[in-house]
């Protein structure tokens, strides 16, 4: 059954009643080095603590950008060390000597398995609903020939990152050992009567044990993060036509949970329906149970100017179908009490774009540029937070177009910006 055919339309929730649009941009390099292959800060790390101080972690891996098969994200994965790195201006600058190595993936497999599994595996005590607390969650293969089933793991830092426990938590698929199971850096929800943490983690089953067929999966823990439990499901695909990806978790004020996710279809490129869109389901009951997902993009917006792509471009050094709208939604809320979803676009013009709601996610706003400041489409992975003044950082990786062949240098960009909103009226500032 094909994609289009597959996803009933959920009731149209895209209004452009007062578009949104990022003012006073500000651009920044924040880790560029033409002989390496930066990524994925959505993958790794990323959290704001205020006044001005954030980490933000991507892989940092050493690339010639001469054979395509350096490019390959699972080859990239291999060869790299998960670089953390700190601002303490707002994202502005990002000094080398705060830079750390949170984990090292060429370790020798020996390594690897007393990192993973220690012989004494002894706990801290550590209070993760704290205003300093951080968790990494990161993801290796081991052994490996096991390259289908990476082990994920968890580490916690009471102190901002600053130190990290030696012992880690592994966390298993509901289906057991030897499913698929990761976890991407949105934060984690800290529920409000202080003993429950929820993440949604990415995770397969017996008969789609692979990341092709891992989709997200609620777990809770009730111990600050020493281990973690499976929940629920927030979202299924049931067409057989692609998968729900990229999930986010947000919890709002009145206690109602907000699942974000993306779909894709490999086999399609069109936005109809759920099929290929941006989507969010909701939760009353603090994640046990989920409604229906509908879709809160649709593909038509206007302010990238004319839709262009050829039917194919090179991402990761291989080619494939071009003219991805949507990938990685990252949901924000902001000071205001709206949400702000910022996600990548990969067709030209390749860049940042967010959508708006000022209704709790009952209806959303269109579309509107961040930055269209990416060479190519292997870019993306967004991150980012509001700032005391109002201002959003956001992070990302991009393309340069530097004279690196394989279409530029992979770098870690970034951006602050405002959010005005525009109406019959006039321009707004929000």
């Amino acid at each position: 059954m094909g994609c289009l055919e597959s996803h009933p339309r959920p009731r149209a929730r895209v209004e452009a009643q007062a578009d949104p649009r990022a003012v006073d941009v500000e651009s920044i390099r924040i880790c560029y080095d033409p002989h390496c292959y930066c990524s994925h800060p959505r993958e790794v790390l990323f959290q704001y603590f205020g006044d001005g101080e954030m980490i933000l972690g991507h892989y940092h891996a050493p690339c010639a950008y001469e054979d395509p098969a350096e490019l390959d994200h699972y080859a990239v994965q291999d060869r790299c060390v998960v670089l953390m790195q700190r601002s303490h201006d707002g994202g502005r600058t990002w000094p080398q000597e705060d830079q750390t190595v949170l984990f090292d993936q060429r370790l020798s497999p020996e390594r690897k398995q007393a990192f993973l599994f220690p012989a004494r595996a002894r706990r801290q005590t550590l209070n993760m609903f704290q205003p300093n607390a951080v968790f990494f969650f990161g993801r290796t293969f081991y052994p490996p020939e096991h390259v289908q089933t990476p082990v994920c793991f968890a580490l916690r830092s009471a102190d901002r990152g600053r130190t990290w426990e030696d012992v880690p938590t592994i966390i298993t698929s509901p289906s057991g050992p030897g499913v698929w199971v990761h976890r991407h850096a949105p934060p984690v929800i800290r529920m409000p009567d202080g003993k429950r943490l929820l993440a949604v983690f990415q995770a397969g089953d017996p008969d789609h044990p692979t990341l092709a067929g891992a989709e997200p999966a609620i777990f809770s823990s009730v111990d600050n993060g020493e281990s973690w439990h499976y929940m629920s499901r927030p979202i299924i695909e049931r067409s057989g036509a692609g998968r729900f990806t990229y999930a986010a978790l947000l919890l709002l004020p009145g206690g109602a949970l907000h699942c974000y996710t993306l779909h894709i279809d490999p086999d399609a490129e069109a936005v109809s329906g759920l099929c290929n869109a941006i989507c969010l389901s909701t939760s009353s009951d603090d994640g046990a149970t989920w409604a229906p997902p509908v879709a809160i993009t649709d593909g038509r917006a206007l302010c990238w100017g004319r839709p262009r792509a050829g039917p194919y471009e090179l991402v990761a050094g291989q080619p494939t179908l071009a003219g991805r709208f949507y990938r990685s939604p990252w949901p924000i809320r902001l000071h205001d009490g709206r949400i702000l979803v910022i996600f990548a676009r990969r067709r030209v013009p390749y860049g940042i774009g967010g959508i708006v709601s000022a209704d709790e996610g009952r209806t959303w706003s269109a579309e509107f540029v961040i930055q269209a400041d990416s060479a190519g489409p292997d870019m993306g992975y967004p991150v980012g937070c509001e700032l005391e003044d109002g201002q959003i950082f956001v992070a990302y990786y991009a393309q340069a177009d530097d004279g690196n062949r394989l279409g530029g240098t992979r770098y870690i960009a970034g951006a602050r910006f405002r959010i005005e909103t525009v109406s019959d009226a006039g321009a707004v500032p929000r």
